[in-house]
């Protein structure tokens, strides 16, 4: 957008904000929706997700006053900055900003949060007894005084005169018939990586190369993770990066196995694309970087979201999924109360997941040409698309 001489400013909250304020763009910084503190309580290795109104209170839109307020504050950031165009990223606020205001509205969405017929557990039935939060005692007395739709499902609120898909049709199919959507293809960065590579990478190269990311949550800095990932791997052929996350303390932990390097942080597709097999939690992020570079992967899904990426890879021939839920009968359906009523979800408390049965899934991806294989027909096929480039001109167009 800036190179076509637009004036780019963002609504963001959170970690980032230091760092897009320092590339020059203008920030305004939200304080609606203030997210409810929580307990620290033991997290579990998996949860059913069966759609986003688990969202709404996770991200504190727990009253409806929290609703207008936050509605309220960002119509003002927009009346201060005079855009021509509202363009959200899973936010629910960008479509009620919008028909306030009489501005268009484009939404980057994955599939499964499309709002027309959204689906995330589609690769086997919904356990009963799941039960989502009901959303609306907190959006519809509000939406209907601003005389819009109610809505009954959070996906309702991510509605959008244009609909972007960062993917591509084989990762993330809609319904027929569905209009104003478009797939513009990942939205990576196309040129080479500026970020620095460890040194120590050298001699890792040589060999094939694992690379492991489970994410920002701080999962790998737990002991049980750090000694399953040393006991699947030591001993093997493989060099194995670990990106662990920035609150990790290698110096907690015994001296990991010499063929595996931990660092707090490494340049996610310049790993990917020199990497052999990428073992992630099943992020929509790292699964799009590995379908563009055309690596094949071992997915350790925590949640339905992540398994459902990772079983689109797994139906394209590009990954093995390993799910805390092979095991049903441990299952527990955990049932919970908030201020409208209760909801309720079936948890794995437990991972049945063993070293054994990560390294030879590893293994099986290495070895095995056919994920190889899977893995290159999805790069040739998300390198068709314009990413970024594509995503800016069906904006322009919408203009």
């Amino acid at each position: 957008m800036s190179r076509r001489g637009w004036n780019v400013g963002m609504v963001l909250a959170g970690p980032h904000v230091q760092r897009i304020e320092k590339t020059g763009y203008q920030v305004f910084k939200p304080w609606f929706p203030t997210r409810p503190r929580h307990r620290q309580v033991e997290v579990p290795a998996y949860v059913y997700i069966h759609d986003g109104n688990i969202q709404i209170i996770r991200d504190g839109f727990v009253r409806p006053w929290r609703f207008y307020t936050a509605v309220t504050e960002a119509i003002r950031f927009v009346r201060r900055f005079r855009p021509d165009v509202l363009i959200g990223d899973f936010s629910l606020l960008t479509w009620v900003v919008g028909r306030r205001l009489g501005l268009p509205v484009v939404q980057i969405a994955q599939s499964i949060s499309h709002p027309v017929k959204p689906r995330i557990i589609w690769w086997e039935e919904p356990p009963a007894g799941l039960v989502s939060p009901d959303i609306e005692p907190v959006f519809n007395g509000v939406l209907r005084r601003w005389r819009l739709d109610p809505v009954n499902r959070v996906e309702e609120l991510l509605k959008g005169d244009l609909i972007l898909i960062p993917s591509i049709p084989e990762l993330e199919p809609v319904s027929r018939g569905i209009t104003n959507t478009h797939y513009v293809g990942p939205l990576l960065q196309k040129g080479e990586s500026q970020a620095q590579l460890p040194e120590s990478l050298g001699s890792a190269k040589r060999k094939p190369l694992v690379y492991v990311t489970l994410g920002g949550n701080g999962s790998v800095s737990s002991a049980q993770s750090f000694d399953m990932l040393n006991s699947a791997f030591e001993g093997t052929s493989w060099s194995v990066i670990v990106s662990a996350g920035r609150n990790f303390n290698l110096s907690k932990f015994p001296p990991a196995p010499s063929n595996i390097l931990y660092y707090p942080w490494v340049d996610g597709p310049a790993i990917t694309k020199q990497s052999n097999v990428v073992v992630f939690h099943g992020g929509h992020g790292t699964m799009v970087e590995t379908a563009y570079y055309g690596i094949p992967s071992v997915v350790l899904p925590s949640h339905s979201e992540r398994e459902c990426n990772g079983r689109r890879l797994e139906a394209c021939s590009a990954a093995v999924v390993l799910s805390p839920t092979v095991n049903k009968s441990s299952l527990i359906l955990v049932r919970r109360r908030w201020a409208y009523g209760e909801y309720a979800t079936w948890i794995q408390p437990e991972n049945p997941l063993t070293p054994e049965i990560l390294r030879e899934a590893t293994s099986t991806v290495l070895s095995d040409p056919r994920y190889s294989d899977g893995a290159q027909a999805l790069s040739r096929i998300a390198r068709r698309y314009g990413g970024a480039v594509t995503a800016v001109g069906l904006i322009e167009g919408l203009l």
